[in-house]
């Protein structure tokens, strides 16, 4: 076997180990970026990002990256799937890449989401 031969070898090794843990840490990111950001802040096009989740706190303001999420537990809890991602994507109402990235793993984001911080929000 040549060099080009094994370093396009370790490449698609390298590619189908990391490939996938790389795009799960992504989504995890953006969610631990909501949950860790409890700054109110309704800035730019968030006001205009209105969803099921509810307009009216959004529009005033009081909304941080965690009362996002935390709106987004309790709507699951209650059944509502769709608020509860509405709530989600709220979270990063800037962000058109990370509402991009979050609906492709939409799935995967709800699960981690519960997993990580359900336990700990509280109940509205």
């Amino acid at each position: 076997m040549t060099t080009n031969h094994l370093v396009a070898l370790l490449l698609v090794v390298l590619t189908i180990t990391l490939g996938s843990p790389l795009i799960v840490l992504a989504y995890q990111d953006e969610v631990d970026w909501m949950w860790n950001n409890t700054k109110p802040s309704a800035g730019g096009g968030c006001k205009n990002f209105i969803v099921k989740a509810g307009p009216p706190k959004i529009l005033r303001g009081r909304v941080s990256g965690r009362d996002c999420l935390v709106n987004a537990i309790n709507a699951f809890h209650k059944g509502d799937h769709e608020k509860a991602f509405g709530w989600i994507l709220t979270g990063q109402c800037h962000n058109p890449k990370a509402r991009l990235l979050l609906v492709q793993k939409a799935p995967l984001v709800l699960e981690y989401l519960l997993k990580r911080y359900g336990a700990g929000a509280p109940n509205k």
